[in-house]
């Protein structure tokens, strides 16, 4: 409503009395009514992933976006407007608005959204969106997927997909003409089937699983309250903000379809497997922001926040099958989780003499988790008896993390010779973290930027970035001591104490040097000719990292051509490509045993990643008979192919990956045709051709691995045909 009342209040200022008696009572705004068809040719669930256009079939287009408000010379200013959009899809929006300028403003929004994912996928489990999922009648469990005889015959076809359904409301209330009270609420519900892995058995060291489709039922409710005050100098808002999150389900199970023995001397074991979703939870966030003016190039800014999310749903167990000997019970009913959050940001900005302005800012990010630390039994699966002894390494401590971060920026700015600027600035972050492998991490960045005219037809900046992370001493082996227990851990040498190969580095908070170029430019050739070209280059360089990602590198730029013909003419086109690379090195060992004697140098190996992305696009804009007739066109290709170059000795006998390849084309035409006054009708038409060349995907069945009972799920492939009319009604 703001934005209205910003134009009335200009066209107020600026109407001069002659055009005021002419137009106070022309409607500026038009009403429009759409009604019509679309038929899609295409089956696939990607191509519909969140339209809802995911079946051959027809479908009905239909939207609106009906308004009113008074004449000027009325009393009142009240308006009112709703529209829609899809709705005849399953992704339609709805939205309504009430108000008196000036005074107060209600609203009331719908929004559906479906996230398709597979079609027809094949599971042989029935009672589909339940808890408990079950086998086939005629089900025969086998040691391993091909040795399910009867697996073919009971595969069905189901549909992964979710759908969302959002409900929204509120209004704004104008106090005064510098006090607002806003009150918004949100009300959604997701339902539906995600495709979840879990663990049945074990056979020799491979884990037995299982892809099954979990049900999804669960809702969220946010109530956002803010009461604002904005005067000349000074501007204010308070905010309490609380989201509440509801899971209708608390776990759920699927019967177990392998051959598992259950204990050496006993017979094959027909039980179940069980996992726990989500936790209901809630969040809850209070904030001040406030901003003054100091004098006239001078700006004070600054905003405070507490924050507490918690969350204390009932646990499980550790295991859903009553058959499993569970001697020591989950040591406590619930997680009893609690975070506080904590966040303060102080802005200033001022302009100290002509052609200078400096900025500086300061940000404090806390995080402290107060959940409690236990001592858990760890069952891989629903098959194994729980191990309790004190000396076992499956009795592990949950670690409740958090953190703290510094940040600090300086920037500062001069123009010179009119049309250029030269800014220069340091940045400075400090992360603390709980139970890290680093105690702390800082960040420098030192960057320079220059921004210049050359000509009085072309912009342009350059932007070239230094930045450097630098850690404490890393300790790899503290996580693995912070969640062992002391009786498991004198069992083990000192030397033995670690998880991961002691040189590896994380790459998220390993030392880091990183050279980064960003640049724009964009040159009017003509007057009717735009040249833009953007681009960034990363240099990133793990200096300090032996194992792990090394180096990596990224580009990518963009050059675009817009040409206007004449009035009634618009082309355009662009080119866009992007460069990824990332060098990793590793070693192979079987047990930490092996790591302490001296490395074998042909157990070192290499992987280098990289993907290069091009992307082409053009199009127009015509006005082919002015106010009758008008055409649209576009078309985008994009091919992308990931590379993955393994280098290693050959007693690794380690081959290098296929390449990812993914191709996509897609047309869009669309014309609008003035039938009669008020009357348009619209034709439109899009193609898209999609395609994933992927070994990981392509030509795998439900029993392609023996360990794995998936959903035979492919690269989703599709060639879509989409043809739409529909007539326009304004008024």
């Amino acid at each position: 409503m703001t934005v209205v009342k910003a134009e009335e209040e200009e066209f107020d200022d600026f109407m001069l009395d002659d055009e005021s008696e002419v137009l106070e009572n022309k409607q500026d705004y038009k009403n429009t009514i759409e009604i019509g068809g679309l038929y899609s040719s295409s089956d696939s669930a990607k191509f519909g992933e969140y339209s809802g256009v995911d079946t051959r079939q027809g479908y009905v287009l239909g939207g609106f976006d009906i308004q009113h408000r008074d004449a000027f010379d009325d009393n009142s200013s009240n308006y009112w407007q709703i529209k829609a959009k899809d709705l005849g899809l399953d992704s339609r929006f709805i939205r309504a608005d009430y108000g008196e300028q000036g005074k107060y403003a209600l609203f009331f929004e719908y929004d559906q959204l479906p996230h398709n994912r597979l079609v027809s996928a094949k599971t042989p489990f029935r009672n589909i969106g339940s808890q408990s999922l079950l086998l086939a009648d005629d089900w025969v469990a086998g040691s391993k997927t091909t040795q399910m005889p009867n697996l073919a015959d009971d595969l069905k076809n189901i549909d992964i997909a979710t759908e969302r359904k959002k409900y929204s409301g509120g209004f704004s209330l104008d106090l005064t003409q510098q006090w607002n009270f806003t009150v918004d609420i949100q009300h959604e519900d997701k339902e539906g089937l995600q495709d979840t892995g879990a663990v049945m058995g074990i056979s020799g060291f491979n884990p037995l699983s299982v892809i099954a489709p979990k049900p999804i039922d669960q809702e969220t409710n946010n109530f956002d309250i803010k009461l604002a005050y904005n005067g000349d100098k000074a501007q204010i808002q308070l905010r309490y903000f609380v989201s509440l999150f509801d899971n209708h389900y608390n776990s759920f199970s699927w019967q177990n379809p392998y051959k598992l023995r259950f204990r050496p001397e006993s017979d094959f074991l027909d039980n179940v497997g069980g996992l726990s979703v989500a936790p209901d939870n809630q969040a809850h966030k209070i904030s001040l922001s406030t901003a003054y003016r100091l004098g006239s190039a001078t700006r004070l800014s600054g905003s405070f926040s507490y924050g507490l999310m918690n969350q204390d749903s009932p646990f499980m167990g550790y295991t859903v099958n009553p058959l499993l000997s569970v001697d020591s019970p989950v040591p406590r009913g619930d997680a009893d989780a609690e975070v506080e959050t904590l966040h303060a940001n102080l802005v200033f900005t001022t302009v100290p003499f002509k052609h200078a302005d400096i900025r500086s800012s300061y940000v404090y990010d806390q995080r402290d988790n107060n959940t409690p630390s236990d001592v858990y039994a760890v069952l891989r699966n629903d098959s194994e008896d729980q191990i309790t002894q004190l000396r076992s390494k499956t009795l592990r401590s949950n670690l409740a993390y958090g953190r703290k971060q510094h940040q600090f920026k300086l920037d500062a700015g001069y123009r010179f010779l009119a049309r250029n600027k030269l800014s220069i600035g340091y940045g400075f972050e400090r992360n603390e973290r709980d139970y890290s492998l680093v105690e702390y991490t800082d960040e420098h960045n030192a960057h320079i930027k220059l921004l210049t005219n050359i000509a009085s037809n072309v912009n342009s900046w350059l932007k070239y970035e230094y930045i450097v992370r630098e850690g404490s001493g890393y300790s790899g082996d503290d996580l693995f001591l912070a969640t062992h227990t002391e009786s498991f851990l004198n069992t083990l040498p000192e030397s033995l104490r670690f998880e991961n190969d002691p040189l590896i580095r994380h790459y998220n908070i390993s030392d880091r040097r990183r050279n980064k170029l960003s640049f724009s430019a964009t040159w009017l050739a003509f007057d009717d000719v735009n040249v833009g070209f953007n681009g960034r280059y990363n240099d990133d360089d793990y200096n300090e990292t032996q194992f792990g990602l090394t180096h990596s590198d990224n580009f990518n730029g963009t050059l675009d051509i817009n040409y206007s013909l004449n009035k009634g003419l618009n082309l355009y086109s662009f080119y866009s490509y992007e460069y990824f690379k990332n060098e990793q090195n590793g070693y192979n060992h079987f047990s930490n045993a092996q790591v302490l004697s001296t490395r074998d140098s042909n157990k070192l190996w290499r992987v280098d990643t990289i993907d290069n992305i091009h992307t082409v696009g053009f199009g127009m804009d015509w006005d082919i008979i002015e106010d009758t007739l008008d055409f649209q066109f576009d078309y985008n290709f994009s091919y992308a192919v990931t590379q993955t170059d393994a280098e290693q000795d050959r007693l690794l006998n380690i081959n290098s990956l296929p390449d990812l390849e993914t191709t996509l084309h897609s047309l869009n035409l669309r014309a609008n045709y003035q039938l009669i006054k008020n009357t348009q009708l619209q034709f439109a038409y899009r193609y898209e051709f999609f395609e994933v060349n992927d070994f990981a995907l392509d030509n795998i069945s439900p029993n392609s691995i023996n360990e794995v009972l998936s959903l035979g799920n492919s690269s989703p492939d599709y060639s879509a045909h989409i043809f739409a009319v529909s007539v326009i009604y304004q008024f």
